[in-house]
């Protein structure tokens, strides 16, 4: 028989083991560790008390969900929520809890969100069944490096050179800009924005980073990070911003066949990054463009409270 417990920073191994065997089940990879899961247990959008639960079965942790929301006073929840295939009695469990705590979060007519990834047809099931639907997807896309790849084209007065951490600020700002109007975007203080790029990134590489400047303008922000999970034979494009005066420019492909190049002379056999499928940018089109293909989608799902 399932039950649900409030977590403690001394569960963070168990609840990343657990993350990363429906993630391999679902056909990704080993992405969490018991370091970055432990990290959760102190974000402000979080009271592990109120927003966190482990469902834990005869067989041991079955599943997790937490509930978190914006810093302002925006009336939505999202809801993070991994159970184990096999387990339907913890998946339960956890729905029940994540939908009520939701509810109270985001208050009277606020939106619920859940994701779920397009393999995960338990979970969706239960989503259609209690109302939810599908407003937004995300790609997961992944190019091979093999062969000879394209040199980038740079615009017209761009300087292209590796992170320094005296430009912190500065790059913070135009990546902070350049994501503003993009779907979901809630931005992050200076300081939790440093403490998760330059001091809590695991895989935190300044010599990957490709930063764009033309004159002493932050044009473009592109972090990468050596590995994607456990995969360390594949580069991943963390973050890629043009900020809008600079777009339409050929800026952000350029940007990403320069990391191409860089992620193979370091021996990687493929490229991969995250999108989300509407960017009104048009990033998926130019993904597509420098060989970059759909591996799988994940979902949001909506239902006002």
């Amino acid at each position: 028989m399932a039950e649900l417990v409030i977590p403690t920073v001394e569960d963070a191994a168990r609840i990343a083991q657990l993350i990363n065997e429906r993630a391999v089940a679902l056909g990704g990879a080993w992405v969490e560790s018991a370091a970055g899961v432990a990290r959760w247990f102190a974000l402000p959008v979080l009271d592990p008390a109120q927003d966190m639960r482990l469902a834990v079965d005869a067989e041991g942790a079955a599943g997790y969900a937490d509930v978190s929301g914006p810093e302002d006073d925006t009336p939505e929840a999202w809801v993070d929520l991994r159970a184990l295939s096999g387990r339907p009695e913890a998946l339960e469990l956890l729905f029940a809890w994540a939908q009520e705590r939701a509810a109270e979060r985001a208050g009277p007519g606020g939106r619920l969100r859940f994701f779920a990834d397009e393999r995960d047809s338990d979970f969706r099931a239960s989503l259609e069944a209690a109302g939810f639907t599908v407003i937004r997807s995300s790609y997961e896309m992944e190019r091979s490096l093999d062969g000879e790849l394209e040199p980038p084209t740079w615009p017209a007065g761009i300087v292209v050179r590796p992170f320094d951490e005296r430009d912190t600020r500065a790059v913070y700002a135009a990546h902070d800009e350049a994501f503003a109007d993009h779907w979901g975007y809630t931005a992050v203080s200076f300081e939790a924005w440093s403490s998760q790029n330059l001091t809590e990134d695991e895989d935190g590489d300044f010599s990957l980073w490709r930063i764009a400047w033309d004159g002493s303008d932050v044009a473009g922000v592109c972090i990468n990070r050596p590995r994607h999970g456990d995969d360390d034979s594949m580069g991943w494009i963390g973050v890629l911003g043009v900020r809008r005066p600079w777009r339409r420019q050929g800026l952000g492909e350029a940007l990403l066949r320069e990391s191409f190049l860089e992620f193979q002379r370091r021996g990687k056999r493929a490229a991969g990054l995250g999108v989300d499928a509407e960017n009104t940018t048009g990033a998926v089109a130019l993904y597509e463009r420098v060989g970059l293909r759909a591996v799988r989608r994940s979902d949001t799902w909506e239902r006002i409270a």
